[in-house]
């Protein structure tokens, strides 16, 4: 296991040493195709409410101008939501962005002013996306296959990171719940791969001298 490091910061501390633990039993899991109650328990209450907080980051960091009226349409009905009415392009733009943004504020249980947390949580996402396919061979800790994450392109546009985004989710419940992952299966390594690189990029090299 790594050593822990502290940065000051102690949300980015928080971060650190749960991309690190949940790497750490992903791991065990892949070298020994069984999932523990440990595993279970780390992944249903600490790691998916990170993802949680990330997908609440999307729905708020959504503007108008960003994203095509298309995609903002399946993006709202991939929440289960209705298509709002409105009569021109431009109002039923701003009506689903809006829909969105409601989404995630009504989905808080605690009174803060912004979701500074899921914000945050979504900036570190998008970067670790970003980096995943430049990692160093030497830096690929997935048990199988080639040593490289090259082939995992980082998201281009808003619907690709909310796919991401779910596909993390639904990876990480399925071994949550006791589904054992096949190391062949894209969506798993692309889940470690994820939290492999969120555990490296939050290492050493980024703490202050």
């Amino acid at each position: 296991m790594d050593a822990l490091a502290t940065s000051g910061f102690a949300d980015f501390d928080r971060m650190a040493a749960l991309f690190r633990r949940t790497r750490q039993l992903l791991h065990q899991v892949s070298a020994t195709n069984e999932v523990s109650a440990e595993t279970t328990e780390v992944l249903a209450t600490q790691t998916l409410p990170h993802v949680e907080d990330i997908e609440e980051g999307f729905r708020v960091w959504l503007r108008a101008g960003a994203v095509e009226l298309a995609e903002l349409r399946a993006l709202v009905a991939r929440a289960g939501v209705g298509t709002p009415r409105a009569r021109g392009a431009a109002e039923q733009r701003a009506a689903l962005v809006e829909t969105m943004h409601e989404l995630a504020l009504t989905a808080r249980t605690e009174l803060v002013p912004a979701p500074a947390r899921a914000l945050a949580a979504l900036e570190h996402a998008r970067l670790v996306f970003a980096l995943l396919p430049h990692t160093e061979a030497h830096d690929v800790r997935y048990p199988a296959g080639r040593r490289t994450y090259a082939d995992i392109s980082a998201p281009r546009r808003p619907a690709e990171l909310a796919e991401r985004i779910e596909e993390l989710e639904r990876s990480l419940w399925s071994v949550a719940t006791h589904h054992r992952p096949r190391l062949t299966d894209g969506a798993y390594r692309r889940t470690y791969g994820f939290f492999d690189t969120a555990a490296r990029i939050s290492g050493s090299q980024f703490l202050p001298a």
